[in-house]
């Protein structure tokens, strides 16, 4: 489904921004923050700044992408390509702030590493978000974030914190199998569509008051090992909940 774009802001944001493509009807342009050095950001440095950009990246490097927008499958692959670990063959970020950035393609995070602090606060994915198998060593923020088409967190591990407070997930939620070391926020999400929650652990605290489950929520053999909290008419009205287990009886706020 084909999402209309909002009407840009006339807010510049707080950081230094590349201001690419502006006009009478968006005079701030691109969101993107400078990249290191520049006047641009990732998305619209110069063929030959970005190939030096990426060249001189490693695995484990700390990243600030905040509002760049990402529409470019080459120009992505390429800075996956960059982090790539030499031992697992997989893409490792250190700290990497996504902050308000827009994907306008399908942005794969399969069974990528963050090292550092995964910040995606008020991001966009236009197309579908996976992140399958995917590590999260330490903190990660989803606040505010938008999925329109999908977004997929099937065997993820979140080794710490995690908030996805007040995203909107406009298409289907997976979140099969993941495990929730640390606790999790899902306060205020919009689940719009299918959610998928089977088997998934919660070791810590999972907060999913004021949660809004516009269609059918799953949460088969989901385990619930820390404390749990859930709006009343929430979690009377989610069936699938049933056949999760509760180490502790969960708190409903009504």
């Amino acid at each position: 489904m084909t999402h209309p774009r909002p009407t840009p802001s006339p807010t510049a944001p707080p950081w230094p921004h590349c201001g690419h493509g502006s006009s009478e009807q968006d005079p701030v342009g691109c969101r993107g923050i400078h990249v290191p050095g520049h006047t641009a950001c990732l998305t619209h440095l110069t063929r030959a700044d970005c190939s030096s950009f990426l060249n001189d990246l490693r695995p484990r490097a700390d990243l600030d992408l905040r509002g760049t927008t990402f529409e470019d499958d080459r120009l992505w692959n390429s800075l996956l390509d960059a982090l790539r670990d030499i031992d697992s063959g997989e893409p490792t970020f250190g700290d990497v702030r996504f902050t308000s950035a827009v994907f306008d393609l399908h942005a794969w995070f399969e069974s990528v590493t963050f090292d550092g602090a995964a910040v995606f606060d008020a991001a966009v994915f236009r197309d579908k978000g996976w992140f399958p198998a995917a590590t999260f060593a330490w903190s990660a923020s989803f606040e505010g974030t938008t999925f329109e088409v999908y977004g997929g967190f099937g065997d993820a591990t979140f080794e710490h914190t995690a908030s996805f407070k007040g995203a909107a997930f406009i298409g289907e939620a997976a979140f099969e199998r993941a495990t929730f070391e640390g606790a999790v926020s899902f306060e205020g999400v919009t689940f719009k569509e299918y959610t998928q929650f089977e088997e998934a652990t919660f070791q810590s605290t999972a907060d999913f008051t004021s949660a809004n489950f516009g269609a059918v929520a799953v949460f088969e053999e989901a385990a619930f090992e820390g404390r749990a909290r859930f709006t009343e008419k929430t979690f009377n009205a989610t069936e699938g909940l049933r056949s999760a287990t509760f180490r502790h009886d969960p708190t409903l706020i009504a």
